[in-house]
């Protein structure tokens, strides 16, 4: 038999003797007790703040916070304002809008948080902080950009901002009033306001508004008093939040409302020569008129919103005579560059629609878009060909229809018109005695009319694809023609 190396025999009996002597002290000792489960311990990423005054924090806070168990995971935590009502959450991090108690603008809130481990003990010692608050009033703001501008006709449009540096959660209310008149309640999430005049009641009643929100067809408020027929108005707003403290007064600047006067309204996009023309005509003829002039003063009476303002201005009227020509204009709001009568187009419609009575005056550029004019207008387009057209001295504008109409001659060479192309319910109203050169072809339909929908017996919208200035050599022709639409094919 070998024998093994003698260092190997010693380490293998050394080995052999340490084991027995560990079982001999396993087999000679009691068992001790199983240690019990650990509670996790919850920590606060800030462990105090200290603020005074001014400096105390807004109510809107972030926090975050995390666990640790010595024997086991954190599976979650319990957060609780008062220590005794808990609510579970998976987070470590939230923000917390806290509330101040009414009437007080100061308060320290104390936030726990305890730790959950994997066998559902909690923290029984829970971290907290104390957070110094103070209340931040909240702000109202009018965007004196987009407000009405000048002289107003009867409807006035205001755009307005809340904000609270608390959060815009915390924002309780709004009023808004006119002038000095009442505070009214409304809705703090309403930001564009319409102030549309109501009929005068007589018996000393003031003048009153009715109000609406964006785009709605009915008023939130009606016999909203404070406002100055024929003067200076100035709108204002303020915001309240859940802790009382109320906002400054915001206001717009001062516009001058004007009521209707008439049941016609003129709107001019025109030159001022061309709108004293119209002017001169109307007189003449003694009609009492209303005049909304969308190019004076650099445009200030052009509405920045064409809805909803257009929209309340055309609805205090029956009658409306539209002049304008191709020039483009920007609608702020929409970023779209187009003529002022594409811009009108949706409105007019609206207004066509609902019974009123429309005269159009206008011209076409060379790359006019269409789409907003067929539908609104009774037209489906203009004829394009090559070649060119024109009107010359000695021809006309002449009637298709039976009536009081006159032909109506240039005094000068006519070039740049547009024939239109008829929409399916139109009626044919005029024609050119077109000069057609260099191979022009097409028809030379420069005016049609509809008739009211509700109402087939009576004629409600007249177009013209022609500036009616341009073939008014005769005055007189020109009010035989306005006075017969407006006076006798209106009436109804």
């Amino acid at each position: 038999m070998s024998r093994l190396p003698i260092p190997f025999r010693s380490s293998l009996q050394a080995g052999l003797y340490a084991l027995a002597i560990l079982a001999m002290g396993m087999n000679g000792c009691d068992r001790g007790e199983a240690i019990g489960n650990v509670a996790p311990e919850t920590h606060l990423a800030v462990k105090s703040i200290e603020r005074f005054g001014a400096d105390r924090l807004n109510s809107k806070v972030s926090m975050s916070w995390y666990g640790t168990d010595v024997d086991g995971y954190v599976t979650g935590y319990e957060l609780s304002l008062d220590g005794s009502t808990w609510k579970y959450s998976k987070r470590q991090d939230s923000t917390f809008l806290f509330a101040i108690p009414a009437g007080s603008d100061t308060a320290d809130i104390t936030l726990y948080v305890r730790a959950i481990d994997n066998q559902g003990q909690r923290d029984e010692s829970p971290a907290s902080l104390v957070f110094p608050l103070k209340n931040a009033p909240p702000v109202a703001e009018v965007d004196q950009q987009s407000q009405s501008l000048g002289t107003a006709l009867g409807v006035l449009t205001y755009r307005w901002t809340a904000s609270d540096p608390d959060g815009n959660e915390t924002i309780a209310g709004a009023e808004i009033r006119m002038n000095n008149g009442t505070w009214y309640t409304i809705d703090p999430k309403q930001p564009m306001l319409t102030f549309v005049l109501e009929p005068d009641a007589g018996g000393g009643m003031g003048t009153t508004a009715s109000v609406y929100y964006g785009n709605a067809l009915q008023p939130v408020l009606t016999g909203v008093d404070g406002l100055l027929e024929n003067g200076g108005n100035i709108f204002q707003v303020r915001l309240s939040d859940i802790a009382g403290a109320t906002s400054e007064v915001d206001s717009a600047l001062e516009v001058t409302l004007l009521r209707p006067t008439s049941d016609l309204l003129v709107i001019s996009g025109q030159t001022s020569a061309v709108t004293s023309s119209y002017q001169g005509w109307l007189n003449a003829l003694s009609l009492s008129y209303d005049l909304l002039d969308l190019n004076a003063n650099s445009g200030e009476a052009r509405p920045y919103y064409w809805n909803p303002t257009f929209k309340h201005i055309l609805s205090q009227y029956d009658r409306v005579l539209t002049v304008t020509n191709s020039d483009n204009a920007l609608d702020p709001v929409t970023g779209a560059t187009q003529p002022l009568l594409a811009h009108m187009a949706q409105a007019l419609q609206s207004f066509t629609t609902q019974g009123g009575k429309l005269m159009t005056s206008t011209s076409f550029g060379p790359n006019t878009d269409f789409t907003p004019y067929i539908g609104s207008f009774p037209m489906d387009g203009i004829v394009t060909s090559s070649g060119q057209v024109r009107l010359v001295p000695d021809s006309a504008l002449v009637p298709q229809v039976s009536g009081s109409y006159p032909d109506l001659h240039p005094s000068s060479i006519v070039i740049g018109i547009s024939p239109l192309v008829a929409s399916a319910d139109a009626e044919v109203f005029y024609r050119a005695q077109l000069t057609k050169l260099s191979g022009w072809q097409g028809d030379n339909l420069v005016g049609v009319r509809r008739k009211y929908l509700g109402n087939p017996a009576h004629i409600n919208e007249v177009f013209f694809s022609v500036e009616l200035h341009r073939v008014a050599a005769s005055s007189q022709a020109m009010e035989d023609l306005l006075e017969q639409i407006l006076v006798y094919d209106f009436a109804w």
